[in-house]
């Protein structure tokens, strides 16, 4: 059970104004009275109104409820993005309890330790995702977590196991006392995408932490009244989430991609009048790739959010040639939600070289070794604050410790520098700096300069230990269907693009798929022990 008492960490800045009073049921509320009729979410099932959604979210709340449920437990929900997901949500506000997503991408042993840490009291997970079934998780996992009691089926239960679509059938329609939620309640529990299964970091974050930073970064993108939203990272993701909540302070509608598939996205752009389409950066790619074979027809998208790697001066001009929209680029963590982004008029090369500007209300510096103050143009660790930032790591005051100091700075651990208009170049990951023969650069850096070749679907740039120069750069790529690449092709696209020699990969290891993170993102961790294997043959 988490409580405002289990808060560690408490905003020191300058803006605590700009944390607004909100919670999910207030706003949630409010949406369902301006238009209690209209579409609220687009589904390959149907579509579901505002009403519809709030009808089926307290029926589900009072459900639990009567299983057991109590404010302040611990529910984790392990879903696609889709309507159970979303009802959800909505009705672990209602109940004041706290959600723990949980990314499909995890396997039984994540989620236990995820389960396990949070001292979780319910799981709402589908009887199969993609081709596993999943029956008997449940047993299992109730067995190794202590804390866990009840489980919860979106699709068809297990026998004598509890089906989502019983509990909303049996309490659709009656009234129950909704327990009363505040703003400094706890909301969200969100698992750090620097997280493992030895010693998970759990983001705590409350009602107007996450609310008002998707409210101020509403504001800041000029959002429309008019935007209809789709998301294509897991909603389990802040990324992900980020477009939920936008969606509801906005009463805007949004449109459901379960999964990524690029045909179905087209077409949902195609028939459901999307503005808005949060994409990460290879999703972009993939899009841009099937557009070019085939334009869209139809389409009303303006614009696209990104974030998690760097996008190419070439991929922006392209997104506005094809796609005729503009790119926003994002930077964020588990623990601050929305925390930089480029502004929707900002020029290609602002677009292409940074992640912009800390959201309204937040402050961003940039130190070194020392711990001290960098000025512009010189690469040090982002230190991020702001009023909606996380409250701690659930359970684990050390972790905390060390990530933030004692005026509220996280200490994030990534590379960045400060540029003369008050912009911001990321510069990757602490630990993804190749130090080739005491010449350092960013493995980012180098794949930032790759997007753009059509051959290469996925690509990182490790390091390689190397006895007389430290560490050497070595290319991972999976290619596209039908292509063909060489190393000497590479090493030509890079230097035509002015990369210095000596950061050109120095080998290519061909692979099928690259190990990936929940989000997208190039799982580097598991990547080394492709690199381990291949060393070794």
């Amino acid at each position: 059970m988490v409580h405002p008492s289990d808060y560690t960490v408490h905003y020191q800045g300058p803006y605590q104004d700009m944390l607004k009073p909100l919670t999910m049921t207030d706003v949630f509320d409010a949406a369902v009275r301006q238009h209690p009729d209209a579409v609220a979410v687009f589904s390959e099932e149907g579509a579901m109104t505002w009403r519809d959604w709030q009808e089926e979210a307290e029926a589900l709340a009072q459900g639990l409820a009567n299983e057991g449920v109590r404010p302040g437990d611990v529910v984790g929900v392990y879903l696609p993005n889709s309507r159970e997901f979303l009802v959800s949500h909505v009705a672990l506000s209602y109940l004041g309890a706290v959600m723990l997503p949980l990314h499909l991408a995890h396997g039984q042993r994540e989620v236990e330790a995820l389960l396990s840490r949070s001292g979780a009291r319910a799981l709402i997970l589908p009887r199969a995702h993609r081709r596993y079934d999943l029956a008997d998780w449940g047993r299992i996992l109730r067995e190794a977590v202590p804390s866990l009691e009840i489980a919860v089926w979106a699709g068809d239960a297990p026998a004598g196991e509890i089906a989502l679509n019983d509990l909303l059938n049996r309490y659709r329609g009656q009234a129950w006392p909704r327990f009363p939620v505040k703003p400094s309640d706890p909301f969200l529990l969100c698992a750090s995408s620097g997280t493992t299964a030895t010693r998970p970091k759990i983001c705590m974050h409350t009602h107007q932490g996450l609310l008002s930073n998707a409210w101020q970064t509403a504001v800041d993108g000029k959002s429309r009244a008019t935007d209809v939203m789709l998301s294509a990272s897991p909603f389990s993701h802040a990324f992900g989430f980020l477009s939920i909540h936008v969606s509801i302070l906005l009463a805007h509608p949004q449109v459901l991609l379960p999964h990524w598939d690029v045909a179905t996205c087209r077409r949902l752009l195609e028939t459901r009048g999307v503005t808005v389409l949060f994409l990460v950066p290879a999703q972009v790619m993939d899009l841009l790739h099937a557009v070019k074979e085939e334009p869209l027809h139809g389409h009303a998208l303006r614009e696209i959010r990104t974030g998690g790697a760097a996008v190419p001066r070439e991929v922006v001009t392209q997104i506005r040639q094809h796609l005729q929209a503009k790119t926003i680029v994002q930077w964020g963590m588990s623990e601050v939600g929305a925390g930089c982004y480029t502004d929707p008029d900002d020029d290609p090369d602002v677009v292409s070289q940074t992640i912009g500007r800390p959201v309204s209300g937040a402050e961003v510096m940039i130190v070194g070794h020392d711990g001290q103050r960098l000025g512009p143009g010189q690469v040090g660790q982002l230190c991020y604050r702001s009023p909606y930032m996380f409250r701690g790591y659930y359970g684990d005051g050390e972790l905390t410790r060390q990530a933030v100091n004692q005026e509220g700075w996280l200490l994030t651990g990534d590379l960045a520098e400060m540029n003369p208009d008050g912009t911001i170049s990321y510069r990757g990951r602490m630990t993804e700096t190749i130090n080739r023969g005491g010449l350092k650069f960013s493995a980012l850096e180098v794949e930032s300069l790759l997007t753009d070749m059509p051959s290469l679907r996925q690509a990182a740039i490790m390091a390689r230990p190397d006895e007389r120069l430290g560490e050497r750069a070595v290319l991972v790529a999976a290619l596209r269907a039908g292509h063909h690449v060489t190393l000497e092709a590479i090493r030509e696209h890079l230097l035509a693009k002015g990369l210095a020699k000596y950061k050109c990969p120095e080998d290519l290891i061909v692979v099928d798929e690259l190990p990936t993170t929940p989000t997208g993102k190039i799982a580097r961790g598991r990547l080394k022990e492709v690199l381990e294997v291949h060393q070794r043959s």
